[in-house]
């Protein structure tokens, strides 16, 4: 995945909310750009699996049982406007409450 090797991270435009998403009339998952208007969506041109191992540390606190850990990285495009960016899907970060946790807001 080559933007990954050159970060570990997505940009500012990714971060802090402000990357959406939704499904089409399947069970399809799509990214919006977050630079370009009316939803424009943006394609996943790689992936790469950051981390993966058997268990879960929410496993004790949680009511759901997850059988492993993950990290999956998707390297992002926007054919309208250039945007090359990362963002990342996993189950070691925050895994409970309301988004506004998440970004760190009371």
């Amino acid at each position: 995945m080559k933007i990954m090797k050159k970060r570990t991270h997505g940009t500012d435009a990714v971060m802090n909310g402000k990357l959406h998403g939704a499904t089409d009339q399947t069970d399809y998952f799509y990214f919006f750009c977050p630079k370009c208007p009316k939803n424009h969506m943006l394609r996943v041109l790689d992936y790469s699996i950051n981390h993966e191992e058997p268990g879960n540390r929410y496993n004790d606190t949680l009511k759901s049982k997850a059988p492993r850990s993950f990290v999956i990285a998707f390297d992002l495009y926007c054919e309208q406007c250039g945007l090359r960016d990362c963002v990342k899907v996993s189950n070691v970060g925050w895994q409970d409450g309301q988004h506004a946790k998440a970004l760190g807001k009371p």
